[in-house]
């Protein structure tokens, strides 16, 4: 167990060195190729309905296709750190624009915690309309991260935030009728053949890389 840690501890400092040291222009053409994918998959198999994230530093750019989504009249929902719990917790709240996001943990973008647009509040009123209709509750969302592999492992950046809350999100739908898309967003220089994963990691259905 001590050899996984100290592997991707070593794997994520060396990916992250690596991408920091990518120049802006680089990182914002492989920012409009992956864009341009992600709004082609979304043609292909078309949501409504996105979590993700905001990004922050050298991360694949989200901004343009949140406003995409937002054209598109897609719900939006991106996250919020609230420090007051013990451990931080990450919680999503919709946005329907792009100036309604302030600086908050960490110098990251984030939507105000204002309770009628928060996740679990829209997912309970979805759910009952859902059962009445007999439907299926789709929803998607795009994760950041330091590493992916080829088996849809990740390494964050050790804060735990997105594996704690995929953990008590499948805990609380259990057998629902809903469906979780998960996407992991890279350059391709972050995904590496495997790596050695742990029993809390969550893996994410897919990568989109330039």
């Amino acid at each position: 167990m001590e050899e996984r840690k100290k592997r991707k501890i070593s794997l994520r400092k060396q990916i992250l060195r690596e991408r920091n040291g990518l120049s802006e222009e680089i990182r914002r053409g492989m920012d409009r190729q992956i864009l341009e994918k992600l709004i082609q998959y979304d043609e292909r198999e078309s949501c409504t309905v996105y979590l993700s994230y905001v990004n922050y530093k050298s991360e694949v750019s989200t901004k343009e296709f949140i406003l995409w989504c937002l054209e598109q009249g897609k719900v939006v929902f991106v996250p919020k750190v609230k420090t007051e719990a013990k451990p931080a917790e990450m919680q999503f709240y919709q946005i329907h624009a792009w100036e309604e996001l302030k600086t908050g943990y960490q110098g990251i973008l984030e939507p105000e915690a204002l309770p009628e647009r928060a996740l679990y509040k829209w997912f309970a009123e979805m759910e009952k309309e859902a059962g009445e209709r007999a439907e299926k509750i789709s929803l998607r969302m795009l994760l950041p991260g330091v590493v992916f592999d080829r088996k849809g492992n990740r390494i964050g950046y050790g804060g735990g935030f997105y594996d704690r809350w995929l953990a008590g999100w499948e805990y609380m739908t259990g057998e629902k009728p809903v469906v979780l898309e998960k996407i992991g967003l890279a350059y391709e220089m972050q995904v590496v053949e495997t790596f050695p994963a742990e029993r809390f990691d969550q893996k994410v259905d897919r990568v989109i890389t330039e």
